[in-house]
């Protein structure tokens, strides 16, 4: 597993994804140098935010993010756990902000539908729950639930007794609403987009590149209504209670991450100018 991570990292590069520097093999240990993202992890830069926040914002994550996607897509790599606490803020010296995707524990080529269950239990998409076969749009799913929960601050799909069962069952049903008064002030444009990502029909859901091809991510948004208030909120209740998954389910392994050096300033933008100029390359 450590074997296949290392081989992902080492040829990928793109300016939203962390970067693996260089990596030693010892007799007995494996030593990675990343690149350094200080930011703090996605949920934590907006909880803990006393700026505006807007669809604008969350549209320009989404474009981070889903262009990370089309990237390790075009390579034939599913990433297999897309969650916040594996996407990072970068800041840059101009003020601007960005998102690393990092941790590809997970990861693998795709060279025919996988079967492998794996994944976290909020995020993860009905046909690894079903076992029916999955290939890259697991990962446009992940991208959809955080989409979500960017614009209310909740998931699409919870249970409220945090049973993992029903969570699942509800999963792969794909029955989710954009509940008054959380949605009220949120555009028709951005449900649209959400509703392609999170279609339970892998055939008929939405690509990495039509995500980003989406009228609501590839044109700046200008919805100014200020979402921070209703989305911290949501983030700290749903996000403190749980849902709290146990390793004694057989359905899904769950993996832990720790977030790095947390901040108080949120994204901003669609990235930084000189990552455009760089296309796939980084620093």
């Amino acid at each position: 597993m450590i074997d296949n991570e290392v081989c992902i990292l080492r040829c990928v590069k793109h300016p939203n994804i962390v970067r693996l520097v260089e990596d030693y093999v010892s007799q007995h240990q494996i030593f990675y140098v990343m690149e350094l993202v200080k930011g703090g992890d996605l949920f934590d830069a907006i909880a803990s935010t006393s700026s505006k926040y807007t669809e604008q914002d969350a549209s320009g994550m989404l474009y981070n993010l889903a262009s990370a996607l089309e990237y390790l897509h075009s390579l034939h790599i599913v990433h297999r756990d897309v969650k916040p606490e594996n996407i990072l803020i970068r800041e840059h010296e101009d003020g601007t902000k960005s998102l690393k995707l990092g941790d590809f524990g997970l990861a693998t080529e795709v060279d025919g539908p996988q079967y492998v269950v794996c994944g976290t239990p909020t995020y993860v998409a009905p046909e690894v729950i079903a076992e029916t076969g999955y290939g890259v749009k697991i990962d446009v799913w992940s991208a959809g639930v955080i989409a979500y929960i960017l614009l209310c601050g909740f998931p699409p799909f919870s249970s409220p007794t945090e049973n993992q069962e029903e969570l699942f069952d509800m999963i792969i049903k794909g029955n989710f609403t954009f509940p008054s008064p959380h949605w009220d002030d949120v555009s028709d444009s951005a449900k649209d987009v959400i509703s392609g990502m999170l279609n339970i029909d892998a055939n008929q859901r939405l690509s990495a590149t039509q995500v980003l091809e989406h009228k609501w991510v590839a044109n700046d948004t200008h919805y100014e209504n200020d979402l921070s208030k209703k989305v911290s909120i949501g983030l700290s209740t749903y996000f403190r209670r749980g849902p709290k998954a146990s390793r004694k389910h057989a359905s899904l392994k769950v993996l832990t991450t720790t977030a790095l050096d947390k901040s108080s300033r949120f994204f901003q933008g669609r990235g930084h100018p000189s990552d455009k100029n760089r296309g796939h390359d980084t620093e």
